[in-house]
């Protein structure tokens, strides 16, 4: 009974022992690890769109600038105005133009009251002459009957011949005036051209972008005075990562959420795809349409956009 006794706590302890054995084991046997899914995968299963940040941008910007070096006199529009085509923007000073148009003016009608007066005299001569070879037909008949004397006859005959003479010079000072008059309203014409072009118009409906002079500025020519937009031609200019745009495709359909416009989303329409990536950020250029602009239209503002690749 007493070997029994001695043998028991040898037993437990090695029981013991056991038993921390194993739960250590357990401890640093290492948990089985979950495979990683890399960036490429995640890009392949939602592969469905792309993603891309841009600006709002305009593709059709125009100029407008003086074609002579002048001062501007009266601005008529400002920027974020709204314009048609054809609106005058502002009048430069016209100095001695104005004048030239004046004295060209009175030329030009000076030469047409002549030209009226000559076709007027024109038709006189005409008639008088007509009467002159009458009377010179009638004597020659009559001298054949002895009715009129040779001096008579000769008398017509000189008569019909300084009539004709007449209307003949006549005719040639009707033709000088009449290239005076061409060479008058050319030299008009030429002036108005000149005041036209000191006359800054906008070329197409559009938005003004800026005004960059203010009335008594002395512009050079050439110098931007105005910035006109075509809102037809706004788009959004986004940045795709070159591993999301292998399926990118003209006419895809897209969603444009625009920074001042929360949560609104515009529907758009992919109308370009740029040929050359962006070397750096290794992004390629998508041109985004929108079937609704949003008013007020601010260019440069930042959009996010969804693009859907496996549209139909």
């Amino acid at each position: 009974m007493a070997c029994c006794d001695k043998k028991r706590p040898v037993m437990v302890g090695a029981l013991i022992l056991i038993a921390i054995a194993i739960i250590a084991s357990l401890i640093k046997t290492p948990a089985p690890k979950t495979p990683e899914v890399s960036n490429d995968a995640q890009m392949q299963a939602s592969s469905n769109e792309v993603n891309g940040v841009g600006t709002l941008e305009a593709k059709e910007v125009i100029t407008i600038s003086p074609k002579n070096a002048s001062t501007v006199g009266t601005v008529y529009a400002d920027e974020g105005d709204h314009v048609a085509k054809g609106a005058r923007l502002a009048q430069m000073e016209l100095s001695e133009l104005s004048g030239a148009q004046l004295q060209n003016s009175a030329i030009v009608e000076k030469s047409r009251s002549q030209l009226a007066s000559q076709k007027a005299m024109i038709e006189d001569m005409k008639a008088k002459k007509a009467l002159a070879d009458a009377t010179l037909a009638r004597y020659k008949n009559l001298s054949k009957g002895g009715f009129v004397t040779q001096a008579e006859l000769d008398t017509a005959l000189t008569s019909a011949q300084s009539a004709n003479a007449a209307l003949v010079s006549a005719q040639e000072a009707l033709k000088q005036s009449q290239h005076e008059i061409q060479r008058a309203v050319g030299s008009l014409d030429s002036v108005n051209a000149t005041i036209r072009d000191y006359s800054l118009r906008s070329p197409i409906d559009g938005i003004v972008l800026s005004r960059d002079a203010e009335a008594g500025s002395t512009i050079a020519a050439g110098t931007p005075v105005f910035k006109i937009a075509n809102p037809k031609s706004v788009w959004v200019r986004a940045y795709i990562d070159e591993r999301q745009s292998a399926g990118l495709q003209v006419g895809q359909p897209a969603v444009v959420t625009l920074r001042s416009t929360g949560e609104h989303k515009y529907a758009g329409v992919v109308r370009r795809i740029g040929m050359v990536s962006d070397r750096i950020t290794e992004e390629r250029v998508v041109y985004v349409t929108l079937d609704t602009l949003p008013a007020p239209l601010y260019l440069g503002e930042q959009a996010e956009v969804q693009i859907n690749l496996h549209h139909d």
